[in-house]
């Protein structure tokens, strides 16, 4: 025990005199690196181009680190230069930049001490070139702690070849400055840069206003004297421009021309050369760069082709371009989205997207003509919409006529014409949405003021709930017989509204003892038997799986044929209903096949009106949100070894018994595609032998084995492989199967008639 107490003693003293030992990791400096300005200058500058200053941050000593090096590069393209007989030449040699000898004004670096420039650099730096594009840089001595030091280099240059921004790029190495690229100029060719500084409508006429051309020099001085510069438009836009007996635009001109920065006063003259091409020259040559703008104002006549209108920019050192200035078209007017939410089918008062309105070129709304908005089928306005002029002339009536005998449309009405083009957003923020469609929602622009009808989607209706079942056979003429289960699943948090909400149009479901159209309480979700030969034989047993939903009573109603959920509270995430123990008395009067049941009601649905409704109301005539079938009546069974399926019909027949599937067989390229499991079952296929894996589907019948692969047109039977003329495929999350070549694969007949294909084996 002694001699392990001493071992630890002797590891805690090692430990103690490592952590003397080990020195503290130094304070790292950094600078800050900042130009005096980053001038534009022409691909053949000479001279002092900017001041780099590279700054302490902080006084900590060492911020400059004696005997350290830091390296300044130049671009390709620019090159450090000196003034010999006046003339500026390339660094070529090992020359020092302490000195103000080679410039004939400031060194190229110096040592700034106190926000002043030291009279003794040298004594702190040694600064030298090596070529024409390196310039390295050592400390002599530390920073002084007392002050933020800084190093000013004076980027005396050539300019020969490059173009675009021009970055030095400063190699910090172990110096404590900041190293990195920073921009020192830009190099531009050409005397003259143009923009446009708005791009206008146009339409055809006198006097329209194209967008401001800037025409901006380069470097100062770069366009004077004799300079000339052309502005020419395209066949058939004309200037409309006055020029004065001096040469100068007009005080009456439409056309204006105006100098800016280092362009001012009067000195300019302007040449007309042609209806669609002036001249401009005669500018004093400028201290700093100058600016010339035009506003143009453009006669455009009636030949004049659509589209972007161009003027075209040329002249003594200028750099040629076309820069555009407006967009000639033809009168009328755009619609298009700015957004398309999803709205719950069945809201009452929903918010749909905004619809954006612009007239193409002013003047395109003719006062005193009518546009209107008509809504699709499955949507109605509550209200009329909200419209607000985002730009331009503001000429529509705002205040829109809901039209009376048809609520899916609004009308408004033009009170004037536009001086410039007229935007408008269009929000309809109180619409009604049928329950039973599922589909886009949009609305057509149409009238006299529009020309063509105009039709965008503005929302998406999406189902409340999904509702879901397994169904099991049924007999005639018996009582208490267990159905599926039904599942309904929310869509959204709060989909099934509680008795509290606002704004129900709640209508009782049409069945034989029920008056349709009658006012019932609020938040209410019902189940729904056919109309004859099929009642509830109790009340289920109802039940929240999900989600925090409250349901306040559960009740059978009108003669049994409707269960009733009343909701208490809605959920603020998805809900799940379950509802099981559905027995179900059945008549001898019942088809065979699927018992329907319809699941509606006022909780998922606020906008039916029952048979009330109609165009000129705000309601609908669509009670059902989803329809399932929980049971299956069957009767006696026909000849063995036999299945029938229905085109389009999720009820098939096999060996005379009427079942279910979760899909319907469809038609497609002449071939009939049916759901595989159904198939395989109705052939005779066990559950334990129908395996998907990876989109291959595998079918076993005593010793026949069938493989088909999803977008395959390739059958393997038992190892021989066959071609097929289509392929299975997915269909609503569903696999179908071409029902002739499997059936035929396992040896069955395959027959077609009246819709229907039978199979026998």
């Amino acid at each position: 025990m002694k001699r392990m107490r001493k071992a630890i003693s002797i590891l805690v003293t090692l430990a103690m005199l490592v952590g003397l030992l080990l020195p503290a990791a130094p304070v790292m400096a950094y600078t800050k690196n900042t130009t005096n300005a980053v001038p534009t200058v022409g691909t053949d500058f000479k001279g002092l181009m900017t001041s780099l200053d590279i700054t302490e941050d902080s006084n900590a000593a060492n911020d400059f680190i004696k005997d350290k090096t830091f390296v300044v590069t130049l671009p390709s393209g620019v090159k450090f230069a000196k003034k010999v007989d006046n003339n500026w030449v390339e660094i070529t040699g090992d020359e020092t930049a302490t000195s103000a000898t080679y410039t004939g004004d400031k060194p190229y670096v110096q040592y700034v001490k106190s926000n002043s420039v030291a009279t003794d650099t040298d004594t702190y730096i040694d600064a030298k070139f090596s070529g024409t594009r390196t310039l390295s840089i050592t400390f002599k001595e530390a920073a002084d702690t007392n002050n933020k030091d800084a190093v000013r280099i004076n980027f005396y240059t050539i300019v020969d070849g490059a173009s675009g921004d021009i970055k030095a790029n400063i190699n910090a190495m172990d110096s404590g400055v900041t190293g990195g690229d920073i921009i020192i100029g830009r190099a531009a060719s050409g005397s003259l840069e143009a923009t446009a500084l708005s791009v206008e409508n146009l339409s055809q006429g006198k006097e329209e206003t194209g967008g401001i051309i800037r025409l901006t020099e380069t470097t100062p001085g770069a366009f004077s004297g004799d300079d000339k510069v052309k502005i020419k438009l395209p066949s058939n836009f004309y200037w409309n421009i006055k020029v004065g007996s001096d040469g100068k635009i007009a005080s009456d001109s439409k056309t204006k021309i105006n100098l800016l920065a280092g362009f001012t006063g009067s000195g300019y003259k302007v040449n007309k050369k042609s209806d669609r091409e002036i001249e401009i020259t005669g500018l004093t040559k400028s201290a700093s760069r100058g600016i010339i703008e035009i506003t143009p104002v453009i006669d455009v006549q009636t030949e004049a082709n659509y589209g972007d209108v161009t003027a075209d920019i040329s002249g003594d050192d200028v750099t040629s371009a076309s820069v555009v200035i407006g967009n000639y078209a033809d009168y009328g007017v755009t619609v298009s989205a700015k957004s398309t939410p999803e709205v719950l089918a069945g809201s009452y008062e929903a918010e749909l997207g905004t619809l954006v309105l612009e007239e193409t070129v002013k003047g395109s709304l003719v006062k005193g003509r009518k546009l209107a908005l008509e809504l699709s089928d499955n949507a109605k306005f509550n209200d009329v919409p909200e419209v607000t002029l985002i730009s331009g002339s503001d000429v529509l009536d705002k205040n829109a006529t809901l039209v009376s005998d048809n609520k899916h449309k609004v009308e408004f009405s033009v009170i004037g014409n536009s001086t410039t083009s007229a935007k408008y957003e269009i929000k309809f923020k109180k619409v009604n949405v049928a329950v039973d469609s599922t589909d886009d929602i949009s609305v057509t622009v149409t009238g006299s003021a529009i020309g063509e009808d105009q039709t965008v989607v503005i929302g998406k209706a999406v189902a409340p709930v999904t509702v879901s079942t397994v169904a099991k056979d049924v007999k005639l003429g018996l009582g208490d017989q267990e159905a599926g289960d039904i599942i309904i699943k929310e869509t959204k948090a709060g989909a099934i509204k509680d008795k509290n909400f606002d704004g129900y149009k709640g209508y009782v479901p049409e069945n034989e003892d029920s008056t349709k159209g009658t006012n019932i309480s609020q938040g209410y979700i019902t189940l729904t038997l056919p109309d004859s030969g099929v009642k509830f034989a109790a009340t289920p047993k109802v039940e929240v799986t999900e989600g925090n939903l409250e349901i306040n009573n559960v009740k059978t109603k009108l003669d049994d044929t409707v269960v009733e959920l009343e909701i208490k509270s809605s959920s603020t995430k998805p809900a799940t209903i379950k509802v099981s123990g559905i027995k179900l008395r059945v008549d001898r009067t019942v088809p065979v096949g699927g018992i329907k049941v319809k699941v509606g009601g006022n909780a998922i649905d606020q906008t039916d009106e029952g048979s009330s409704a109609s165009k000129s109301t705000r309601g609908f005539d669509g009670y059902t949100v989803a329809s399932v079938y929980p049971a299956v009546v069957v009767n006696a069974a026909p000849a063995a070894g036999s299945v029938t399926f229905n085109i389009g019909s999720a009820v098939y027949m096999q060996d005379g018994v009427a079942k279910v599937m979760d899909a319907a067989p469809y038609i497609k390229n002449g071939r009939t595609y049916v759901p595989v499991r159904y198939l395989a079952l109705a052939l005779g296929v066990s559950e334990d032998n129908i395996k998907y894996e990876n989109g291959v589907v595998t079918l076993t019948k005593g010793d026949v084995t069938l493989k088909l692969t999803v977008g395959d047109k390739n059958l393997d039977n038992n190892g021989t492989v066959t071609t097929m003329d289509v392929a299975p495929e997915i269909s609503n999350g569903r696999t179908m199967l071409p029902a002739r070549f499997v059936a035929e694969g396992f040896g069955a007949q395959v027959g077609y008639v009246n819709g229907q294909v039978v199979i026998s084996y």
